[in-house]
C-alpha cells in the first residue's frame, strides 16, 4: 500500500545503476501486500474509485508477483483464531452476510451502558491500570483500538487520569498562515484537532505511553507509530525511552516541531501548529494500529466500523482469541442481537487481486 511514487523512484535508481530502459533495470521485483487491510483512502470517491486506486498498487508494474496469503502468521499458534481472522478479512457468507458478522461470546464484553462496560473493556485490557508503572514492559503491548479519533481522545483522557502521578500539560502554538487573522482564529484553532496532528493541550505523565506522529530520526529508531515512555519533562523536549523495536531501551528526546494540516480538514483554511509530535497510546484509531503486534487488544466499537478491512486489521494484532476483548455498542435499542456489528469489505478488490 506504499505510495507509488516511492515505486517509481526505485524504479528509475535501478534503471540508472544498470543503466538499461527496461522496466526496473530488468531485474526481479516482488511486491508483497495484504489488500484485506484498509485501503488507501481517496477523498470523496466512490467505493469503486477506491477499489481502482488500489488496484493502481497491484497492476503498476509488470514485473509484479501475486502471492496467495493464506495464513494469519501473528496467530499461527492459535490456529481456529487465525483462520477466523481471514475469513473476516475475506467478508464471505456464512460469517459475513449484508455487511454483518457475529462476534464469537468468548471475546466479548456484555453491554450494560457506556460507562460500565467501558470500565470493564478498560478492566480486561490493563488490569489495574494504577500499577502501569509497575509492569511497563507488559503494558507497553496493551492498547485499546477504536474507529475514531473522538473515541481516542475520549478514553485516553479517562485514563491519564486514572494513571498515577503529576500530570504535565503541554499547550501548542496555533498560527493562521494569515498573520491579520491570528488575534480572531486562535482560540478557535485550539479547538481543532486534524488528523495526524497531536492535541492543542497535551496531557502527561511520568512512565505514560506514547506514540510518535512523525518520521524524526529513522535510523535511531524514531519513526511514525514508534511507541515510547515518558522518563522526565522539560519546557522545550521530552525525554522518553523507546519501548519496542531494534532500539528499546535507547533514551531520546523529542522537541516540538511545526505541523501544516490539510486546509480541507475540519478547519477550511490554513493554520499551523507547534506541539510535541506525539500521543498517548493507551488508545489509538484502528488505521494507526497497523503494523503493530499487540499482547492483548480491547476493541472499542461505540459505532461500526466505517472502511473496507477496519474489522480485520483490528482483529489481527492479536496472537491468540483469548487476548482479544471487544466492546460493542448497539446501534438501537431495537437491536435484539448484542454480538452483531459490520464487516465492510470491498470483494470485488480481493477478488481482482487474486486473494480469493
Amino acid at each position: 500500500m506504499t505510495r507509488k511514487q516511492h515505486i517509481e523512484a526505485l524504479d528509475k535508481m535501478v534503471r540508472d545503476i544498470n543503466d538499461s530502459d527496461v522496466t526496473f533495470g530488468a531485474k526481479v521485483v516482488v511486491f508483497g501486500g495484504d489488500f484485506r487491510q484498509v485501503l488507501p483512502v481517496v477523498r470523496k470517491g466512490t467505493r469503486q474509485q477506491q477499489v481502482n486506486s488500489s488496484l493502481v498498487y497491484s497492476y503498476l508494474w509488470p514485473t509484479l508477483t501475486k502471492f496467495r496469503l493464506t495464513e494469519n502468521m501473528r496467530a499461527r499458534l492459535d490456529p481456529v483464531f487465525s483462520d477466523y481472522v481471514l475469513e473476516v478479512g475475506n467478508g464471505m457468507p456464512p460469517n459475513t452476510v449484508d455487511e454483518t458478522i457475529k462476534i464469537p461470546n468468548r471475546m466479548l464484553i456484555p453491554y450494560y451502558d457506556d460507562s460500565t462496560s467501558l470500565d470493564h473493556l478498560i478492566e480486561d485490557v490493563f488490569h489495574n491500570i494504577h500499577e502501569y508503572s509497575m509492569n511497563i514492559s507488559t503494558m507497553m503491548n496493551r492498547a485499546i483500538l477504536t474507529p475514531k479519533n473522538s473515541y481516542v481522545d475520549e478514553i485516553s483522557a479517562l485514563l491519564i487520569h486514572r494513571l498515577p502521578g503529576e500530570i504535565q500539560r503541554y499547550y501548542s502554538f496555533d498560527e493562521t498562515i494569515d498573520a491579520s487573522e491570528q488575534s480572531v482564529m486562535e482560540d478557535f484553532l485550539n479547538t481543532l484537532t486534524p488528523n495526524g496532528l497531536p492535541p492543542h493541550e497535551l496531557l502527561l505523565k511520568k512512565n505514560c505511553p506514547i506514540m510518535l506522529l512523525r518520521n524524526i530520526n529513522p535510523s535511531e529508531g524514531l519513526c511514525n507509530g514508534t511507541r515510547l515512555i515518558c522518563r522526565a519533562f522539560d519546557q522545550n523536549v521530552i525525554d522518553a525511552e523507546i519501548a519496542v523495536g531494534h532500539h528499546i531501551g535507547k533514551r531520546v528526546f523529542i522537541p516540538r516541531i511545526p505541523f501544516l494540516p490539510n486546509v480541507d480538514e475540519n478547519s477550511g483554511f490554513p493554520f499551523k501548529r507547534t506541539q510535541f509530535p506525539i500521543r498517548l497510546s493507551f488508545v489509538m484509531t484502528i488505521n494507526k494500529s497497523q503494523g503493530q503486534t499487540l499482547d492483548c487488544v480491547g476493541i472499542y466499537l461505540p459505532q461500526p466500523v466505517f472502511s473496507h478491512g477496519q474489522l480485520y486489521v483490528a482483529l489481527s494484532r492479536a496472537k491468540t482469541s483469548s487476548a482479544v476483548r471487544i466492546l460493542i455498542r448497539p446501534v438501537s435499542t431495537e437491536q435484539r442481537e448484542k454480538n452483531c456489528t459490520k464487516n465492510i469489505v470491498f470483494t470485488e478488490l480481493l477478488t481482482l487481486s487474486c486473494l480469493n
